[in-house]
């Protein structure tokens, strides 16, 4: 692995981020890597984290990865990381007409993963962090072993999804000023004389009696239905104090990894018309249009039988934009990515 890029590759990088701002995208710095597909089916695997904890399903997410490149079914490109700085990683065997392509491309996924709000509560961080869920998981194996800590694993990874997306944005419990409180029944003000006409004691003994059963029903284990049952169980279950801290981990892993589902196809749209607008704008010159062409419409082909998210939000950018309305609100939208396998001979691009 390589942060120093070849000297014709630094300079076109150069380039095409100032090309990128002046078009008017926004993104944090990003550091570009060079990798083989070896090392790039090795840090996919992992989500993108190459620290990330131990555990045996990222060896099986590997296999199928190195499998699939070996039989030609599919190529990841390029990996991009949403963090502060933006991680992204480069295929060493790419032509440099490719990777002028894919560096347009990782400057549009680091302008969504900046700008698109459901990743604006995300942690530019985690790449720090997964090296310490990482520490801390292995510090549990070798207090309790590989094989108690992996089966438990196994049994948070089986639920990692019920957790809440939009928790991040709304308040969904009460406050806890609020949640003590006791209401009383509201008397309308009167002269002492004239309380028990202007509030009757049998209209007041009742509402009491409606108060008393409404706490009696806050009671209720929960009070409310649970979205986040991962939080759910991390306050409620019988769990061991290390059990808790790994079930903490794989809930904030899996609150980092939501918005990537949540926002798949206007993410890969996004990105694929800012590099086909930096691309046919500026950056190529004539002997690469014919490849840049063949690429491209490979990236966002429509294959039989299957949901292709580049294709999908693409063209509905590429249309907004004939239509002289632009691309502005996707950014407003949605989001995301994990690695994504295309249809034979067509390339493949990953973002986490």
């Amino acid at each position: 692995m390589s942060s120093t890029l070849p000297a014709e590759l630094a300079e076109a990088r150069v380039r095409i981020e100032e090309i990128a701002r002046t078009a008017g995208l926004d993104f944090y710095p990003v550091v570009f890597e060079m990798i083989d597909y070896a090392q790039m089916n090795q840090i996919a695997a992992y989500g993108g984290f190459p620290t990330r904890y131990p555990h045996w399903r990222w060896g099986m997410e590997y296999d199928k990865l190195s499998k699939s490149h070996r039989y030609g079914l599919s190529k990841i490109y390029e990996l991009v990381i949403n963090t502060n700085p933006v991680y992204a990683y480069l295929l060493t065997s790419n032509s440099f007409m490719d990777q002028k392509l894919v560096m347009a491309h990782v400057f549009g996924h680091a302008d969504f993963f900046k700008n698109n709000i459901w990743f604006s509560k995300t942690d530019r961080k985690m790449l720090d962090q997964s090296a310490n869920h990482a520490a801390r998981i292995r510090r549990y194996m070798r207090s309790y072993g590989v094989e108690t800590v992996e089966r438990f694993i196994d049994a948070c990874l089986s639920v990692e999804d019920l957790i809440d997306p939009h928790s991040p944005f709304i308040q969904r419990r009460p406050r806890n000023d609020e949640a003590g409180e006791t209401p009383a029944v509201r008397r309308l003000r009167s002269p002492e004389h004239m309380d028990r006409y202007i509030n009757p004691p049998d209209y007041i003994a009742e509402q009491e009696r409606k108060i008393r059963e409404a706490m009696e029903q806050k009671r209720r284990f929960p009070p409310e239905p649970e979205r986040d049952v991962l939080l759910f169980l991390i306050e409620n279950a019988p769990l061991e104090i290390w059990q808790r801290d790994v079930l903490s981990i794989i809930r904030a892993e899996a609150y980092y990894f939501a918005p990537q589902g949540m926002t798949k196809i206007m993410n890969e749209g996004w990105d694929s018309f800012w590099h086909t607008r930096l691309m046919t704008g500026r950056l190529l010159t004539d002997a690469e249009v014919i490849d840049y062409a063949d690429h491209h419409s490979g990236t966002v082909s429509m294959q039989p039988g299957r949901l292709t998210p580049t294709r999908s939000a693409w063209s509905s950018f590429a249309t907004s934009r004939t239509a002289g309305t632009g691309g502005d609100s996707a950014k407003n939208s949605t989001n995301a990515t994990t690695t994504s396998e295309s249809g034979t001979g067509t390339p493949a691009s990953a973002t986490v």
